[in-house]
């Protein structure tokens, strides 16, 4: 049953002509942005070489380098916490959260979240929600899904599937802006509303993209500043 689901899923998917569109421009996009980006860099593929030495040494020795890791951010002042599965980590949270709120006089708490597929993984949002506190998504392509009430459709890009008079419509129905498909005119308007979760968050919430086991810094990569705001204006960050 669940195959024959799937297939028809597919085949839908395949006909909607304003979702291949979006695809297709999306893939242009994507390749010409790659093209662009190797130019200004004539040694990518030594660093690439590199990252990849770097990332096949920590793998092969991943409990040294964990221990030093933990050990460099914790002297650094940072609580580490080690979950063992996605419930214990959604428990973690939690608890975290019923900590602020006992030093608070707020009976929910309003996340302020960027970067994170793992959060998406083992369900973190909807437990979040379910225990009454408000988390609002900081990437635009995560805000926009939110929004809409979906899951990412794409690990990098999660409103890939969307078109612009899509989000304006979508815009226009929830936030009660004038509906309108210039895309620097939406973005301002995201941007108007997540300013004020960036500054009224009681815990800001991300991923990190890498970590360095001889300083326990925490490197994120982001392209639109919001992964910064999370993790340094909120007064908690998970």
């Amino acid at each position: 049953m669940m195959k024959t689901s799937f297939r028809a899923s597919i085949r839908e998917k395949i006909a909607d002509d304003s979702l291949q569109a979006a695809l297709d421009a999306n893939a242009e996009r994507r390749v010409r942005a790659r093209v662009s980006a190797l130019t200004a860099l004539p040694d990518w593929r030594e660093r690439r070489q590199k990252a990849h030495a770097v990332r096949a040494e920590v793998i092969e020795h991943l409990d040294e380098y964990l221990a030093q890791f933990v050990a460099k951010v914790s002297s650094n002042g940072i609580r580490v916490h080690r979950a063992r599965d996605a419930a214990e980590a959604v428990r973690m949270v939690l608890e975290i959260s019923e900590t602020a709120i006992n030093s608070s006089t707020k009976s929910s708490l309003l996340f302020a979240k960027a970067k994170s597929m793992l959060a998406e993984e083992i369900g973190l949002n909807q437990a979040l929600q379910a225990a009454g506190h408000r988390v609002v998504e900081t990437d635009l392509g995560e805000y926009i899904v939110q929004l809409r009430g979906e899951r990412p459709a794409h690990i990098i890009t999660p409103a890939v599937h969307l078109r612009r008079h899509q989000v304006g419509q979508l815009f226009h129905e929830k936030l009660g802006s004038p509906y309108t498909e210039d895309i620097p005119t939406l973005t301002q308007i995201a941007r108007s509303v997540l300013r004020e979760a960036f500054l009224t968050a009681d815990i800001g919430l991300s991923g990190v993209n890498f970590g360095v086991a001889e300083t326990g810094s925490l490197c994120i990569v982001s392209n639109e500043g919001n992964a910064r705001m999370c993790t340094s204006l909120p007064p908690v960050h998970i």
